[in-house]
């Protein structure tokens, strides 16, 4: 039934019960599976005197980041007893780059978590979830 499922990350709650769910999938329909993860910059906010100004992650503290996310998502499916999967860091909108790979990848299914690490200018302005589930190519599992 699915040969090919795209499982999107960040390293929520949420995206580890997205993977466990592909995972199954997987196992269950014999599926390829591919993770895909768009490290997003958060930075901090130094306090001088009466003024905030925030301070961006560098570009090499993102890749550090996303590194991190997807070797932890790459550790979750192996324990889960997956071994025929790939993985990508990608940059820019996680909504369209999540489609692009579905897309690139031919998939039957992307599998990913109801709610991430998104901010209140997600729940103002759509998720990243709600973005895919009307962009996507093919039919969207999310998890909660």
């Amino acid at each position: 039934m699915f040969e090919k499922i795209v499982v999107a990350t960040d390293g929520s709650d949420h995206a580890r019960e997205a993977i466990k769910v592909a995972c199954d999938l997987a196992k269950k329909y014999g599926s390829k599976l591919h993770i895909v993860h768009t490290p997003q910059a958060v930075g901090d906010t130094l306090i001088v005197g009466y003024t905030a100004v925030p301070v961006p992650p560098t570009k090499e503290e993102i890749e550090k980041e996303g590194r991190e996310v997807i070797g932890a998502a790459e550790a979750e499916v192996r324990e889960w007893g997956v071994s025929d999967f790939t993985s990508v860091l990608v940059s820019g909108d996680p909504a369209h780059a999540i489609v692009e790979e579905a897309k690139s990848h031919k998939a039957d299914l992307i599998v990913m978590g109801r709610r991430g690490l998104g901010s209140l200018t997600g729940l103002l302005v759509g998720s990243t979830t709600t973005k895919v589930s009307q962009l996507a190519p093919c039919a969207v599992l999310t998890v909660k």
